[in-house]
């Protein structure tokens, strides 16, 4: 499955890497667990492998799923969901760690935001900011890039769209 030094997604949380795989006794029962590590957060989370499964842990994408990230940062839906439902579909979608989803949060809220004079709502830019830093984290360890130079592809990405 994984081990330890694979670069892996945990949905919400981004990207980070497998730090250590521990053995702890719970209850008297012997359970492994995966020692994450999320640099950009730098957040450390302990995930029990028997959870790894409905987790929804994976790999970060290869360089060959940049070019189809491109693509969803430039095309994502026409426009976003009405607000007041698209709060509880933008969680779903930034919980589900799919980067492809994310992707395409960025491109509708970056569009919603040059479309108004007084840019996004407090929430809109939350979930704009967390959709950013969950890309970036992946960038960073899938392509060696710098959490600036990672921030700085999606921009020009985006920028590609005018």
């Amino acid at each position: 499955m994984f081990k330890v030094g694979d670069h892996v997604v945990y949905p919400y949380h981004g990207a980070g890497t497998i730090q250590d795989i521990e053995e702890k006794d719970v209850l008297g029962e012997t359970h492994s667990y995966y020692i994450l590590h999320f640099p950009l957060v730098d957040v450390k989370l302990m995930l029990p492998e028997n959870r790894i499964d409905q987790s929804g842990l994976r790999k970060v994408i290869d360089q060959q799923e940049l070019e189809v990230l491109v693509e969803a940062l430039q095309n994502g839906p026409e426009t976003p969901p009405s607000t007041s439902h698209f709060s509880r579909e933008t969680e779903n979608l930034l919980k589900s760690g799919n980067i492809i989803d994310a992707a395409h949060l960025i491109s509708s809220l970056s569009k919603k935001q040059s479309e108004r004079a007084n840019g996004l709502h407090i929430q809109d830019r939350n979930h704009l900011q967390k959709a950013r830093q969950m890309i970036a984290s992946e960038l960073v360890l899938m392509n060696d890039m710098t959490e600036e130079q990672a921030y700085e592809f999606i921009d020009s990405a985006l920028l590609e769209l005018n």
